[in-house]
């Protein structure tokens, strides 16, 4: 902790729990309900540095567990294997001349959690006082979090007005958690889809951004170069798709095994 501290990271630790504050993402336990039935989530800085700037972000563990008891993980529904959609998306995808890839922001924190389950996802507050907080919002590392997302977007898009319902149905079978992939087959088509999209995205607070294409128009922010798409490489100048595959695991220096050959399939 004096190590975070002393390289600045523990502020910038704190500042984000703070706006989280401010936001009503998570909320200070009364005193009066500390002794309620509750479950702790611990917490520590995931730290990433690039070549412009340092950035924090706090990570849960929702596996975490004592000896002789079950994580909150192991408590919840997972829902369905939402992996199992990823063949379709991306091969639907792959039928359009242009193929639009966008990702919702912050997409956990636009779903509330009801008050009562909230004490389940208490967490101690990074001050030296030890303040008890919970979360309001829907959690990233809680194992059904994903189902709940998947499940939101499918009830806001089973209410939006029929006046969308041909980007509606689009949107559909375009999610994966918080990725929408897509494709449309010309340059008018493109710019309709992604103005309606973000409208009807935006009744229910969520924001569809970071459009890319291989095809510019005034909506998307990247059209060139390569971009990542659901674990894939994507070159958006050669409309390609490739994996990214560690060679190195393939030298002489590693017995090649079921395992090894899996992993780098998956």
């Amino acid at each position: 902790m004096s190590r975070a501290s002393n390289r600045g990271y523990l502020d910038k630790y704190r500042k984000i729990f703070n706006e989280w504050e401010n936001l009503k993402i998570i909320e200070r336990v009364p005193d009066l309900e500390i002794n309620k039935n509750s479950h702790y989530l611990s917490h520590r800085p995931v730290i990433k540095n690039s070549s412009e700037t340092t950035k924090v972000r706090p990570v849960f563990d929702a596996f975490a567990r004592e000896k002789g008891k079950p994580s909150l993980n192991q408590c919840l529904f997972t829902g369905p294997n939402l992996i199992e959609a990823l063949p379709d998306i991306l091969d639907r995808f792959r039928m359009f001349p242009i193929g639009l890839s966008a990702d919702i922001e912050k997409a956990f924190l636009q779903i509330g959690i009801a008050p009562h389950d909230r004490d389940y996802l208490r967490f101690f507050y990074p001050r030296d006082e030890g303040e008890i907080y919970r979360h309001c919002r829907v959690v990233f590392g809680v194992t059904s979090s994903p189902f709940i997302l998947s499940a939101s977007i499918e009830y806001l898009l089973n209410h939006a007005p029929h006046d969308f319902s041909g980007v509606i149905q689009k949107l559909r079978q375009s999610f994966y958690v918080d990725n929408c992939l897509t494709g449309v087959k010309d340059v008018s088509e493109e710019k309709y889809f992604i103005e309606m999209a973000q409208k009807v995205m935006s009744t229910a607070c969520f924001n569809l951004r970071g459009w890319e294409s291989n095809f510019p128009c005034k909506y998307v922010s990247k059209s060139s170069g390569v971009t990542g798409v659901l674990g894939m490489l994507r070159d958006l100048d050669k409309d390609t798709l490739k994996c990214n595959i560690n060679l190195k695991a393939l030298t002489c220096e590693n017995r090649v095994t079921k395992r090894l050959i899996l992993s780098l399939v998956q």
